[in-house]
């Protein structure tokens, strides 16, 4: 194996074992109660019907259960269905980019087929943080891998960490599950430009499933490429890269877990929205929608080239016809928010993206690349700043500026305001009874002496197929 493969199949293996850092417990679970709130709300979405009629057509009794779904199915499929109901509302967690929780239900799907307890989830799904976080902080970080336009390769390679860790795999086993999981599963940053389709809210579901069949097939004895990274045609040298500097990988950072260093989401848009969302909320409460004559938004490089219209889709961003494209519309969620007075899952429906009264309002943002707040975005722990101005017509200006903005880990959503996320999305499908019946066994996580108390709930979900 190369040194790659062999610093994060060590880590994967060593954490088999390993004592967790304190607070390690709480945060998996938190995690956890987001993740289930985000599926709730995305139970009857197109992508989330799809991905359960796939699932429906295999059964079986030793497998994983998916949400909606009244048979349990293969582990591969129910990490793909059920990634897929977590991240298509854009509101699951997010740390230096991406949406970690999207590799949770790759180690739910294989805990629930081995009868796996709470606390070996909580150490799988720790295990795939902090792998998740080593590979972005040694090389493959957002702006570089937007460069190479390669989409989210780290969380490939975490869900297969912490699939690995549930399996048990030995230190060969785990290496040939990083092949067979990164191999044929580089995906293409193309997801997420121009008319952004079903696929962008798919697109790590399909890593994470791919890292559930990869770390199968290992644990059965099936080699991969010995040198997946730093072999002749490996990774580094598919694109260009210098080998990942994996010298801190499972050590905290600023006295922070990886778990610890990521982020809720107070609103389910892209996380470049977070801060101007706010900002425009309180801004509203001092101009009159008639007097605005421009609005300025401005963020740092990585979100101005996200949602922004900084990758040379300003069109589709101005003019959002899906929904993916409009929680990754930097004028779509400020006009939706200035409008309506707030910015939730209604606000992407098909008649509110169809509303012409946004698009002139649209027209009236400007969202610019602002080097001040690059600088200030920087670091170990990304603050996310943003700055949003109300130009008016007669003359004034009205600006309000944020640091890291609320669900961040320097302003995180306390347990009332993570509560209060869980009952939003669970009263759309549950009644009260049912829904705190779901989170009383959430909050028991650490104590499950069987993860299937948790996951059976999945099959009583109401659901169309």
């Amino acid at each position: 194996m190369d040194t790659t493969s062999r610093a994060l199949a060590e880590y994967a293996v060593s954490m088999q074992r390993a004592p967790l850092p304190a607070g390690s417990a709480d945060a998996v679970t938190r995690h956890l109660i987001d993740s289930v709130a985000c599926a709730f709300g995305a139970l009857e979405s197109r992508p989330a019907r799809v991905a359960r009629a796939i699932a429906g057509t295999a059964t079986s009794s030793t497998g994983a259960s998916v949400f909606g779904l009244a048979q349990p199915t293969t582990p591969e499929y129910a990490a793909f269905a059920n990634t897929v109901m977590i991240r298509y509302l854009d509101y699951n967690d997010t740390g230096n980019g991406g949406h970690p929780s999207d590799m949770m239900s790759a180690v739910l799907a294989l805990g629930e087929a081995r009868g796996a307890g709470g606390s070996q989830v909580i150490r799988a799904v720790h295990a795939a943080y902090e792998t998740y976080a080593a590979v972005r902080r040694g090389g493959l970080y957002g702006n570089l891998l937007r460069d190479k336009h390669v989409d989210q390769v780290y969380a490939i390679l975490g869900a297969v960490a912490g699939a690995g860790v549930m399996l048990e795999l030995s230190l060969e086993q785990m290496a040939h599950a990083i092949a067979l999981a990164l191999t044929p599963s580089i995906p293409m940053r193309v997801t997420r430009t121009g008319l952004i389709s079903d696929w962008k809210g798919c697109a790590t579901a399909h890593g994470t499933m791919n890292a559930v069949f990869a770390a199968r097939l290992a644990g059965q004895g099936l080699t991969g490429p010995d040198r997946p990274f730093e072999g002749l045609a490996g990774f580094y040298e598919m694109f260009g890269l210098a080998p990942l500097d994996l010298t801190t990988l499972g050590q905290p950072r600023n006295g922070r877990s990886a778990l610890q260093s990521t982020g809720l989401k107070y609103y389910p848009a892209d996380y470049n929205g977070q801060g101007p969302i706010a900002l425009t909320l309180a801004l509203r409460e001092e101009a009159r929608l008639e007097d605005i004559d421009q609005i300025i938004v401005s963020v740092h490089w990585g979100g101005w080239h996200a949602i922004g219209g900084g990758a040379g889709d300003h069109d589709e961003k101005w003019d959002p016809q899906t929904r993916e494209v409009a929680d990754h519309s930097m004028a779509y969620l400020v006009a939706a928010a200035l409008v309506d007075g707030d910015l939730n899952v209604d606000s992407f429906s098909a008649s509110r993206l169809a509303d012409p009264a946004l698009r002139p309002l649209m027209q009236k943002i400007v969202v610019r690349d602002d080097p001040e707040l690059t600088r200030e975005h920087a670091g170990e722990l990304p603050r996310w700043p943003s700055r949003v101005e109300f130009v008016l017509k007669d003359g004034r200006r009205l600006g309000r500026s944020s640091g890291p903005p609320k669900g961040h880990p320097l302003n995180p959503m306390d347990d009332r305001e993570l509560k209060a996320k869980f009952w939003r999305m669970s009263d759309r499908v549950l009644n009260r009874e049912q829904g705190q019946a779901w989170l009383d066994t959430l909050w028991a996580l650490p104590a499950l002496a069987d993860i299937r108390a948790l996951t059976g709930l999945y099959r009583s979900l109401p659901a169309a197929t």
